[in-house]
């Protein structure tokens, strides 16, 4: 095609853009989770206000605070391990040198694969049921449906797969740049 070239030649290759595609997506489930759980706060505001002042609760706020936490977690999840912001000790890492820190790390990423998959290949059938059903949960006053929660899980652990993949090609192909790498507070 006329003026098409090669990314490569504009600098441009599929690495960066798969890291920059990765990295928006996991932001932007951040910045869900953020306005989520702000949003979540101000429920449990509304609730104790109207329950003390009015004697009027909001009916449902159990259901909803207990659904939405795991939604929360997983959607800060993908950032969290893009970022290395994870908990992590480092009484072998501190003492191993780059390939051996690259290894420790790509081992570790795998290790993190291999669980988010298992979450969601062991998840996807009660997503499946829970849509084939309309799967509800709640004290009779107001039912809150769980399979948007069970299928945002299934489908962050997938993105977690990807983001652990990502990780794990970045550290042993540029281990000089990735690894010992932490997040902005030293962690």
């Amino acid at each position: 095609m006329v003026g098409d070239r090669d990314w490569a030649d504009r600098g441009f290759g599929v690495m960066e853009w798969t890291e920059r595609i990765v990295g928006t997506f996991a932001r932007v489930l951040n910045t869900l989770s953020a306005v989520w759980l702000a949003s979540i706060a101000l429920l449990i505001l509304y609730d104790v206000v109207g329950r003390e002042a009015f004697g009027s609760p909001f009916h449902g706020t159990n259901e909803i605070v207990s659904n939405s936490v795991l939604s929360i977690l997983f959607l800060q999840l993908p950032l969290s391990i893009l970022t290395r912001s994870s908990l992590r000790t480092t009484i072998l890492y501190d003492h191993a040198g780059d390939w051996g820190k690259a290894l420790i790390e790509a081992a570790s990423y795998i290790l993190a694969a291999v669980l988010f998959l298992v979450i969601a290949i062991g998840s996807w059938p009660n997503m499946i049921e829970g849509w084939a059903i309309g799967e509800q949960e709640g004290s009779g006053i107001i039912d809150i449906p769980v399979y948007p929660i069970r299928t945002l899980v299934v489908f962050v652990s997938f993105f977690g797969v990807a983001v652990c993949a990502l990780l794990t090609f970045q550290t042993l192909t540029r281990p000089h740049e990735f690894v010992g790498q932490r997040s902005s507070d030293g962690n």
